[in-house]
């Protein structure tokens, strides 16, 4: 049987193709490893084909607790470490994301003024009212009493105020753990846990960018909106930093300052004094 003459053709191309593929799997193996090394290490990568200075790479450096974490290049738009199998997995499992909707409205959710945290947000929203006032924190028993009066006139249930009372106590220790450690200076407290959605949001983007669930101007967008909305909260690295560290540990750690506790703690290390870290290199923005 005579075999076609395309065959000849199709055949060093399906050969060609089934190399290329290996070759591009290789190499994604290799940024997930170099990845895995980095956070490990706590090593702070930079993208040399992306921007490290301006409006786009300062806002992108909101998300740099979990770029290093995940061993991303800080200035990176796309996530230039993870395989999108890889980041679709993680989306799927931990984020109930599988589609472009999906994900567009995580990271709407995330950039908006309220995180998963009522109790959290309700007392420290009343906290930062007292320093207003008193200007000096407040000790824990005017807070705690402010806390009840604000929310028994608002007609926050019993239990309720009981979850928030507990929640104050949460956030003092971790407060008092935070000065000890220099997450805090003395006398220092955490205004807001936004920060903790709104880097979480810059990293979505990078990611949605990587599975083409959106396009480079909305990751862009995505990114500059997380900035804003920083730099009009905050006051510096050093208090995003905080403010996202405390979401954090409410969230995953237990009140047991262990493992959860150290990917807080050491990357606000890394970050406030490795000379390659953004948060050296770019200043804070002037509040607009």
């Amino acid at each position: 049987m005579e075999i076609p003459i395309f065959v000849y053709f199709l055949v060093p191309i399906a050969l060609l193709l089934f190399v290329v593929s290996i070759v591009v799997k290789v190499r994604e193996a290799a940024r997930s490893v170099r990845g895995a090394r980095r956070s490990m290490r706590n090593t702070i990568a930079v993208s040399r084909s992306e921007p490290a200075t301006g409006e786009l790479a300062t806002a992108l450096a909101v998300g740099a607790h979990m770029s290093l974490n995940h061993g991303v290049s800080w200035n990176a738009l796309k996530d230039d470490t993870n395989s999108p199998q890889k980041i679709y997995e993680n989306l799927k499992n931990q984020w109930d994301i599988s589609n472009r909707g999906d994900l567009r409205d995580a990271i709407e959710n995330l950039l908006d003024d309220k995180t998963g945290d009522p109790a959290a947000d309700f007392v420290l929203d009343v906290r930062v009212g007292l320093v207003s006032q008193l200007h000096t924190l407040p000790d824990p028993q005017m807070w705690r009493e402010a806390v009840a009066e604000s929310a028994r006139a608002q007609g926050v249930p019993e239990t309720v105020l009981d979850e928030m009372t507990a929640t104050i106590d949460r956030v003092e220790r971790y407060e008092q753990r935070f000065r000890a450690d220099g997450l805090l200076p003395e006398g220092g407290f955490v205004r807001s846990l936004l920060a903790y959605d709104w880097g979480r949001a810059v990293n979505m983007a990078r990611w949605g960018r990587k599975l083409r669930f959106i396009g480079e101007e909305q990751a862009r967008d995505y990114v500059l909106r997380a900035g804003k909305q920083s730099f009009g909260r905050y006051t510096s690295w050093a208090d995003l930093s905080a403010g996202y560290s405390l979401g954090r540990v409410l969230r995953f750690d237990n009140d047991e300052f262990d493992v959860w506790y150290a990917t807080v703690l050491e990357p606000h290390q890394v970050l406030l004094t490795d000379p390659a870290s953004p948060w050296l290199t770019l200043a804070w923005p002037a509040q607009r």
